[in-house]
């Protein structure tokens, strides 16, 4: 009996683990830390077009013209490719899409070092026009 409830605690603690390692594996979210992250750079026409610019050129083969996710090059990819205009930017804050345009994770690279902080927030305000 001794060696059954062993088994049966062995067991559980494994698919715990398993259960939280998928989730982390699946789920992807910023430090709470920045929720509070401000936007130093205004959204005008120029900083929107400016965001489009960069976007088309690094964001759009995989995240699809209108930021879907839907990309030609999201095909091949795993993870997929997050759909901008409903999953994300509902949820999330300016600063957290920062993070993770600065910081990438598995197909998507960190553009921390490819591009400027400005550059950065000036796709997340074109990101915005999605919703409109």
């Amino acid at each position: 009996m001794k060696h059954l409830f062993c088994w049966v605690l062995g067991l559980s603690f494994l698919m715990a683990v398993s259960l939280a390692f998928a989730h982390e594996a699946t789920g992807w979210s910023a430090p709470a830390w920045t929720k509070r992250m401000k936007d130093p750079v205004k959204p005008t026409k120029a900083s929107i077009q400016k965001g489009k610019e960069i976007y088309e050129q690094k964001c759009a083969a995989c995240h699809g013209a209108t930021g879907e996710g839907n990309g030609p090059a999201a095909a091949g990819l795993k993870p997929k490719p997050a759909n901008l205009k409903e999953s994300l930017a509902e949820k999330m804050t300016d600063g957290e899409f920062f993070w993770m345009i600065s910081t990438g994770r598995g197909p998507m690279p960190s553009f921390e070092k490819q591009s400027t902080k400005t550059e950065r927030w000036e796709v997340i305000h074109y990101i915005h026009s999605f919703r409109k």
